[in-house]
């Protein structure tokens, strides 16, 4: 018999799984035999059929019911002010202005003629683009000024200056463990396994992760020495000042200083945030599309290695944003990874600029890993993150509680500058490894409420995806486990379907060798369902199997791999 020997924690063995009840009836049961229960040996029985399944990579977070919002909002502790945000009934777009852009090599006196021909004046070219603000008569609709100039063959395009508004409504056993006192406010630090993740990296000050939003409060003394060069798009000055709120919280979430004894701990405790304004100094959250549009050309040669969009532009903008598609395309052709908010109406559908095929779109779960009611969802959501009461740096060096999938992106942004720290590059690389390292959560497999499933900061670190795990059908006694069916990987989603399968009682086993070593242990995911399934051959279906992290034992045993 060859054999190979992998260390087993007994923990391990205690974090087995169930049988799920959603199959159909009539399906075998899973029966409660200990271990060592008999089986025939192998060869002894022709294996005869399949089980199909579905595995789910958890962390070792417990669940736990917080008051949740049940509007996305800020709870202030501490803040001395709180600023009402964008009203959702405000204005779609500016009335005064349209943006167009022209067919290339277009003379400019051809452009200026085109403008003054429709009553309308130049005000600036965005920095970076030949895209034009154009200023309108007064009481003219822009939408039907945006009409009237693409009829003109020189027009590339036209379109109305739509606001965007921040993504939230106001009111209101481990190796490292950092010293931050605030710590275990953070309960999103704990869902994704982010103090798992750190023992792998902390991240890098050589990545450059642009917050796009209202500023941040440069000098918070929990975020200034992760703060880089940035600008303010909107005011035209190098000074960020946010009279918001909601870009400091975000960038406290991707990047809070760490380890320093005081407040929070971001994602990453060694990043360079590169603080981008687009808003004005209101305080009420109005973001401007061109500085948008500005800030998105500046992060992209400005080496912004990710690029967080916790906004909305208005919906009636979505499939028109010419000039913001623009943008984006290019900020991808520099392989700049782009993250950005769902949105918190409830419904489902995904905004822009989140909707957009090269941006990761982000919903949110809430502590007890529920959607809250408000937070968006559909089939364009790539991954779910914590985002209903977010503990994060707040002006006046203070900080404060937030709801919304803004607090959302920004997670997986953070985990996604984590993984570039590693070393690891492509957007859609990045993308996928989110995908295929989330917790699935709802139905099996990519659903509409939580896409792929909750970001897994210690699995996407780890490069443990879900493609990459073992499934097999085995027994054990005291001191080992073998195999009886082939092993097998499962498709993205977790869906998988074991071969050569005998007739007998087995246990379903899931590993992922993390470390590549032949061993069961430290970091490691491995699962097994908390009972033997009984299989009487044909083809067996609905096995739920949940696998976790191990975080460490003193009990060992082998993992016989079975005869020649």
């Amino acid at each position: 018999m060859q054999t190979l020997v992998l260390l087993m924690t007994l923990s391990i063995f205690l974090t087995g799984c169930f049988s799920s009840s959603f199959g159909p009836p009539g399906v075998p049961p899973v029966t409660p035999d200990p271990p060592g229960t008999p089986n025939p040996p192998p060869g002894q029985v022709p294996s005869s059929g399949k089980i199909l399944g579905h595995v789910v990579m958890e962390t070792l977070y417990k669940s736990r019911p917080l008051s949740a919002s049940s509007v996305p909002g800020v709870v202030v502790k501490g803040a001395t002010l709180a600023k009402p945000l964008a009203d959702e009934g405000g204005p779609d777009y500016v009335d005064s202005e349209i943006l167009a852009r022209f067919q290339e090599n277009t003379p400019q006196e051809e452009i200026h003629r085109i403008v003054e021909s429709q009553g309308c004046h130049v005000k600036q070219v965005i920095d970076r683009t030949d895209i034009y603000v154009i200023g309108i008569p007064e009481r003219e609709d822009p939408v039907y000024v945006a009409e009237d100039f693409e009829k003109n063959p020189q027009v590339k395009y036209a379109q109305p200056n739509w606001v965007g508004r921040v993504t939230e409504i106001s009111d209101a056993t481990l190796t490292l463990i950092p010293s931050d006192p605030d710590l275990s406010k953070q309960w999103a630090i704990e869902a994704m396994g982010v103090p798992y993740a750190w023992d792998k990296t902390t991240g890098s000050s050589g990545v450059k992760v642009a917050v796009i939003d209202t500023g941040v409060q440069v000098n918070h003394p929990d975020l200034a020495a992760n703060i880089g060069p940035g600008y303010d798009f909107f005011n035209n000055t190098t000074y960020v000042t946010d009279y918001n709120g909601h870009g400091t919280h975000v960038a406290g979430i991707i990047g809070a200083i760490a380890n320093n004894g005081r407040g929070i701990a971001g994602i990453n405790w060694n990043v360079q945030i590169m603080p981008l304004k687009a808003a004005d100094n209101s305080g009420q959250g109005y973001l401007d599309l061109p500085a948008i549009i500005q800030a998105l050309y500046w992060a992209a040669d400005n080496g912004a290695d990710v690029v967080n969009m916790s906004f909305k532009i208005s919906d009636s903008a979505i499939g028109a944003n010419n000039a913001m598609d623009d943008a984006i395309d290019y900020a991808y052709s520099k392989g700049v990874t782009m993250v950005a908010a769902a949105g918190n109406d409830g419904n489902g559908r995904v905004v822009y600029p989140a909707s957009h095929p090269k941006v990761i779109a982000v919903n949110a779960v809430s502590s007890d890993l529920s959607r809250p009611s408000w937070s968006n969802y559909g089939d364009g959501v790539d991954v779910t993150a914590p985002g209903d009461l977010v503990w994060s740096t707040w002006p006046g060096s203070t900080y404060a509680y937030a709801s919304g999938t803004s607090m959302a992106a920004p997670q997986a942004a953070g985990v996604a500058a984590l993984l570039i720290a590693q070393g690891i590059r492509g957007q859609e690389n990045i993308r996928r490894i989110l995908q295929e390292t989330a917790m699935d959560l709802g139905a099996p497999g990519k659903d509409w409420t939580f896409g792929w499933g909750m970001v897994n900061a210690h699995a996407a670190v780890s490069g443990a995806l879900i493609t990459n795990m073992k499934v097999f059908a085995g027994d054990e006694d005291e001191i080992s486990i073998t195999p009886y069916s082939d092993m097998v990987n499962p498709k993205a989603g977790g869906f998988f379907e074991i071969t050569g399968v005998p007739k007998g009682s087995w246990y379903i086993y899931g590993w992922i060798d993390v470390n590549n070593n032949g061993a069961v242990d430290f970091g490691d995911y491995f699962g097994r369902t908390s009972g033997k399934v009984v299989f009487n051959g044909g083809t067996l279906t609905d096995i739920k199997l949940l696998a976790r992290p191990i975080v460490g034992s003193d009990t060992v045993y082998s993992l016989k791999l079975g005869e020649d």
